[in-house]
């Protein structure tokens, strides 16, 4: 049995209650998401054999009666992240190469570790003292460090270096080695203390290939989103099989 939302709630009402809670724009993209299914094909053998690995030991009627789904909405479920995938590779794989290299400083991951104080004094004595080690930067973080990383013992991370705020501290980091404490430098308000414990580049592996496709495929149903809520017409959807 497959529910119908028009039997439950009439459409203007669905739509204003889709409004309220600011789902419009994922129903969207999701529309955009299953015209991109119904352009890439993929075989009957294909949906089949995922189709049963998703049921296992479940019966097919249950399965569906449960969620309240046809067959065609189970395989539209199944073909989906495949389809997806091969849109993005087929889309935007040519070229991702360029992609990562222009975005590959951004994306190092780091670790470091967070010490700040208001006072300019108080700081300069607390690098003296962990430069001397009369005490570990776990320690004096814990102890004096007056932002939210005194519960973490300063140690931030592991996080995209580029996806540091603000990007000063980017900076900062990659002028240290591993291990190295800075002297105290002023952030805003602060008095800020850093030790990078590491910084590890990326490498274009298939992790990272598919991190990038993902991000360029948000991007692209993102704008086309936004178009539709715009009242633009965006362009027709292209897929080569």
């Amino acid at each position: 049995m497959s529910l119908s939302i028009s039997g439950l709630l009439a459409p203007s009402a669905a739509l204003d209650l889709l409004r309220r809670l600011e789902l419009i724009p994922l129903l969207l993209r999701r529309q955009q998401e299953e015209l991109i299914v119904q352009l890439v094909p993929l075989s009957d053998d294909w949906v089949s054999e995922h189709r049963q690995q998703l049921l296992a030991e479940q019966e097919l009627d249950a399965f569906l009666q449960t969620r309240g789904w046809t067959l065609e909405d189970l395989d539209i479920h199944i073909r989906r992240p495949e389809a997806l995938n091969r849109f993005a590779q087929q889309q935007f794989g040519p070229g991702l190469e360029e992609t990562f290299l222009a975005s590959k400083g951004g994306r190092d991951e780091v670790i470091y570790s967070l010490l700040r104080v208001r006072d300019p004094a108080l700081a300069r004595e607390l690098w003296i003292r962990l430069e001397e080690n009369e005490t570990t930067f776990a320690e004096a973080a814990a102890q004096f460090s007056e932002g939210p990383e005194a519960q973490r013992k300063g140690v931030m991370g592991p996080m995209r270096i580029g996806d540091l705020q603000p990007p000063q501290l980017a900076d900062w980091l990659r002028s240290l080695r591993p291990g190295q404490l800075s002297p105290p430098q002023q952030l805003g308000e602060w008095q800020v203390l850093l030790r990078l414990e590491s910084l590890n580049p990326v490498r274009l592996d298939e992790a990272m290939r598919h991190r990038l496709l993902q991000e360029r495929l948000d991007a692209f149903l993102d704008h086309r989103v936004q178009q539709l809520l715009a009242g633009e017409s965006p362009e027709p959807l292209h897929y080569d099989p």
